[in-house]
């Protein structure tokens, strides 16, 4: 009798879509990996990769924390028409970037992200991926956008998590002989 199914270890980078070592893409075996509509997305979603991989194994730095802006695309969103009440957790703000994403969780019963269950479900990192690409590439001014498809405390918690990279410290140096006058 065979013992258990040893882990390893890309299983537990949870922002990887594709295999470090053969470069292909990671499948799951669900219908769900066949889902064409986030093919538009894939070199985004690759290039998303590579930034969390960078931040994660390298500590590459830029202007923006990739972790941080895929954490930021998974906070709720107002949509409108305003969904039913049962519904509001299926609206994610990286549904506003990659419109897929909300039929992705429409098709599911519960999303269970949480600092509890931090690893996404494989045929959701593309979207989320995709997205920290398309925010890191856009810069700043996307977070701002982004600010105002949020509301009540989650817009609270989105402005002071962003409020730093939107709206960064101006450095005014020493101050100048005009200056003082």
């Amino acid at each position: 009798m065979p013992g258990p199914v040893p882990i390893r270890r890309s299983q537990l980078q949870g922002w990887r879509i594709t295999c470090p070592i053969c470069g292909g893409w990671l499948y799951n075996g669900t219908r769900a990996d066949d889902s064409k509509a986030l093919a538009p997305y894939r070199d985004a979603a690759l290039q998303g990769e590579k930034l969390l991989n960078d931040e994660a194994e390298g500590g590459i730095p830029s202007w923006g924390s990739p972790m941080e802006l895929a954490r930021l695309l998974l906070i709720r969103r107002i949509s409108w028409p305003l969904p039913r009440e049962d519904d509001l957790w299926r609206y994610r703000v990286l549904g506003v970037l990659i419109p897929e994403f909300d039929a992705i969780l429409a098709t599911l019963t519960s999303f269970h992200h949480s600092p509890k269950h931090p690893i996404l479900p494989l045929h959701v990192r593309p979207a989320l991926l995709a997205g920290v690409a398309i925010v890191h590439r856009s810069g700043p001014e996307m977070l701002r956008m982004l600010q105002w498809h949020t509301f009540g405390p989650t817009r609270n918690k989105f402005i002071q998590a962003t409020d730093h990279l939107v709206s960064p410290v101006i450095e005014w140096g020493p101050p100048q002989q005009m200056q003082l006058i």
